[in-house]
């Protein structure tokens, strides 16, 4: 009899102890953050940032990827090729990521692209834009749906041209990404009959661009084409309209010259410009209308073109689940030639050759502070043929071809 009842007692503890045990907590996978989150690119490491963020809460509220909840780690990659590469080796041997989303200017992320092709890592890009990244960079771990400068040059060049002026003044920030939207756009112009009448490139960061101005007035172009970001893009606009240049020339430029929160700051210099971009808060289109509500919904702005990160996790989510592994092989294999069709703007397709996303564009012409569509640039028309490991810029110069 008392044995009986020793184990009934001890029966009761075994029982009060499981109940009282916790839930087996859920498998993580990390994945990387890596872009400028102070100086020039501040705004877009922030949205990019965001973006992801909204990415992970719904494919967590989903159950995660293969059972594991996915926890982001953010690194500041300060806008520089040393330090980006200091932080994504620390992404990857420290933190164990799978998926690397970065980095913002185009200098870092080329930097950043032979770390994870040395550790096999499944890497996005979602706003730097040189050339090289689709071709003499390229590896089998990168992927992008920024469309670069070849595709933004062949989709605004002929606008340019049938719409705005033949006679052009390339201005540009002296840099990698730059350089490259100058170099894409002048050879893209030339070839549909347009005249390059001068080019000239800054400083990243030059705080003062009037010394540049000169030039522009004494060549007298009909359009002039800036490729700059962020807090550059700001200066030289407010220099240019105190210069009356603004109102001199018709201005047009690249897809991440400023962004949408930047422009109601600038609306009077801004007045008309001309930008091509993959997305904007005041399209009409229903993907974009729809994503821009549930990313105000979260963080009480509107969304902007670093909408491109929220893709870049679902993508590769999607491609997790279909291959059933996080290897980085198997994952890289599995995004080639995926379609998804709940991105920010739609249905999206990453081109197998060279795994850049097919995407659609538009330009957009600023009224009153806001980016507004005006025409809309086929994916398939802008795209280019495939140029892996082929130089993008063979044979180019930039002297200027007198008419």
């Amino acid at each position: 009899m008392r044995n009986r009842t020793v184990l009934a007692v001890l029966g009761s503890f075994a029982l009060l102890a499981g109940l009282a045990a916790p839930a087996a907590a859920q498998k993580v996978v990390k994945i990387g953050d890596l872009g400028s989150k102070v100086g020039v690119f501040e705004g877009y490491g922030k949205y990019q940032t965001m973006a992801i963020q909204l990415a992970v809460e719904e494919v967590n509220a989903k159950g995660g990827v293969l059972g594991h909840k996915i926890e982001i780690i953010s690194e500041d990659d300060e806008t520089k090729p040393a330090p980006a590469v200091r932080k994504a080796e620390k992404l990857i041997l420290q933190d164990d990521v799978k998926l690397l989303i970065g980095a913002v200017s185009s200098g870092a992320t080329m930097a950043v692209m032979d770390v994870t092709k040395k550790h096999k890592v499944v890497h996005w890009n979602s706003v730097s834009c040189a050339e090289f990244m689709r071709t003499t960079k390229f590896h089998k771990y990168y992927f992008s749906n920024q469309p670069d400068s070849r595709m933004q040059a062949n989709g605004l060049a002929k606008y340019i041209v049938d719409k705005m002026g033949k006679r052009v003044y390339i201005f540009y920030t002296d840099y990698a990404m730059g350089q490259s939207d100058g170099r894409q756009f002048k050879t893209a112009l030339e070839k549909l009959g347009g005249e390059v009448v001068g080019v000239a490139g800054a400083p990243l960061d030059t705080k003062d661009f009037s010394p540049w101005f000169g030039a522009i007035n004494q060549t007298n172009p009909d359009v002039l084409f800036v490729a700059f970001a962020g807090t550059d893009s700001l200066r030289l606009m407010t220099q240019l309209h105190s210069f009356g240049m603004t109102k001199k020339y018709k201005l047009a430029g690249i897809d991440c010259f400023l962004l949408q929160q930047d422009l109601p700051a600038i609306a009077e210099p801004m007045e008309g410009f001309v930008q091509l971009a993959h997305y904007s808060a005041y399209n009409p289109d229903p993907n974009m209308q729809a994503f821009n509500a549930k990313f105000k919904k979260k963080f009480g702005v509107d969304a902007n073109i670093m909408a491109g990160a929220y893709d870049a996790v679902l993508f590769w989510a999607a491609a997790v689940e279909k291959a059933k592994s996080f290897d980085s092989d198997k994952v890289a294999e599995a995004q080639e030639g995926m379609c998804l069709e709940n991105t920010h703007i739609g249905r999206q397709c990453i081109r197998k050759e060279d795994h850049q996303v097919v995407m659609d564009m538009h330009l957009y012409q600023v009224k009153g502070g806001k980016n507004l569509p005006i025409a809309v640039l086929q994916g398939k028309d802008t795209i280019g043929e495939p140029m892996v490991g082929k130089d993008p810029v063979e044979g180019f110069t930039w002297e200027i071809k007198k008419k």
